[in-house]
């Protein structure tokens, strides 16, 4: 439902919350205005628009900066869908015939929240809305997006982090400004941080802007909503609670950037070049060890954060330090969003989480042909002419199929050498236990005949002149 204030009787607020969206775009964002970005994403600003008070008023203040010509930028407004509650639809359409009335290029996306192992409701649809709105920002060509956070938000965003037992970059809290998106060319703004939610009333008041108020803000069972019932309180006995607390998580967010250039120089010597395409990152294991407890949990906060994930909790860092730092033996595998940590041979691999593969045999007959799908091992094999040290062909025209390991083959790697156990010929080859897992083996009957990312079984009777065939395997593309 629209709602709307009547001009109030007060000085007017409008230049200092305008001058406010003004500075933080020229502070924060300078290039905007000298195009240095290029082309029209250098000069078009976006604004998140949920159609609630503290965004339309983030939209009017910009438009008023930008008819006052003190930003040469093109206005955008991006509003997420979630679906989540029945009135979506309304908001949705209150948002276009807002910008419609106003003027302004209105982008919406729809987006279904689908909620991850050990994740909220509120989690899983910020994780929802904030890659819709840098979709939408590519969509517009958008170089900066606006929030309409304030100084209340940020306070209450600081207390819930901190009964959830947060860590220094959370209670640092929200920031001004960061960098976001996968190439990270879109500049998050929050011009209002130190702005109060009386100033954005007034300014509503002042200018009688309509706004959708959303019903589930008084939802106690959203921890958010279940504190801003006590906020009144609190401040009533603590009168400068909220602008104490925004100034505590400035100096927390100062300690956490103190914290994160110490961990710089610290992994910046344990990095190591990746060993394959499903290895995002690799850092050396002997240095970590070698780091405290405090020092590799710093490590490894950064080291996540810059592989474009969140940092882990507390609990979860401890889990990964001992399963993947203290610990010796196995292949431990510990996931943690898009990636999969691992140990092996002396490092710490960030590896791509793929989906699991079907590995159920798979029947083949070859007559000839250069290659072979195997569409449920997401490969194919391919067949040259090899007369030398190929697999007779006489083995390739028995039926084949296509099957994981069961444990115990052998094979013979080289001419004239011994029959060694697959498990040993994969851990001498580097390969880890996770990727032997979806490398297939090819049988003739009871013969073994070639092991994906080891090589063809080389031990054959002689037959002068008959056809051999080279065999390779080739993986699909992520993707495909």
């Amino acid at each position: 439902m629209a709602s709307s204030r009547n001009p109030a009787h007060r000085a007017d607020p409008s230049a200092g919350l305008t001058d406010k969206v003004a500075q933080a775009l020229q502070a924060g964002a300078a290039f905007v205005v000298s195009g240095d970005a290029g082309g029209a994403r250098a000069g078009t600003v976006a604004v998140a628009l949920s159609g609630g008070r503290d965004s339309v008023a983030l939209l009017h203040a910009l438009r008023a900066a930008v008819s006052a010509g003190a930003l040469p930028v093109r206005v955008v407004a991006l509003h997420v869908h979630h679906g989540l509650q029945a009135p979506a639809d309304e908001w949705d359409a209150f948002c276009a015939a807002l910008c419609r009335d106003w003027q302004v290029p209105f982008f919406s996306r729809r987006v279904t929240v689908g909620q991850q192992h050990g994740e909220g409701l509120e989690a899983a649809a910020r994780r929802a809305r904030y890659a819709a709105l840098e979709a939408m920002c590519g969509e517009a060509g958008a170089a900066v997006l606006l929030f309409a956070h304030h100084r209340d938000d940020q306070a209450e965003t600081v207390l819930l982090r901190l009964f959830r037992g947060s860590g220094l970059a959370g209670l640092g809290g929200m920031p001004r400004v960061r960098r976001m998106g996968a190439d990270r060319q879109i500049v998050l703004l929050r011009p209002w941080l130190e702005a109060g939610r009386d100033e954005i009333d007034a300014y509503c008041a002042a200018h009688a802007l309509p706004w959708i108020d959303d019903p589930s803000n008084h939802d106690p069972r959203f921890a958010r909503n279940a504190l801003r019932q006590h906020m009144p309180a609190l401040a009533a006995a603590f009168p400068a609670l909220r602008a104490n607390v925004a100034q505590a998580a400035a100096h927390l967010a100062q300690a956490s950037e103190l914290l994160d250039a110490l961990a710089t120089e610290w992994v910046a010597p344990l990095v190591r070049p990746p060993r394959d395409a499903a290895t995002v990152a690799e850092l050396d294991l002997a240095g970590l060890r070698a780091l405290s407890a405090a020092q590799a949990d710093a490590v490894l906060r950064l080291w996540l954060r810059e592989l474009g994930t969140r940092a882990p909790s507390t609990a979860r860092l401890s889990a990964m330090r001992a399963q993947l730092i203290r610990h010796d033996g196995g292949e431990p595998a510990i996931h943690h969003e898009a990636l999969v940590l691992r140990r092996f041979q002396g490092r710490v691999l960030a590896c791509q989480a793929e989906p699991d593969l079907c590995v159920r045999e798979l029947a083949l007959c070859w007559n000839g042909e250069a290659s072979l799908p195997a569409p449920s091992w997401r490969g194919e094999l391919r067949f040259a002419r090899d007369d030398t040290f190929g697999v007779p062909e006489a083995a390739l025209r028995q039926p084949l199929r296509l099957a994981a390991r069961q444990g115990g083959e052998r094979i013979v790697l080289r001419p004239g050498g011994p029959a060694r156990a697959l498990k040993q010929a994969y851990q001498e080859a580097g390969v880890p236990a996770a990727r032997r897992a979806r490398l297939p083996l090819l049988w003739s009957g009871d013969q073994l005949l070639f092991a994906a990312g080891l090589g063809m079984h080389r031990r054959w009777p002689q037959a002068p002149g008959a056809p051999r065939w080279r065999i390779e395997w080739s993986a699909w593309p992520a993707g495909e």
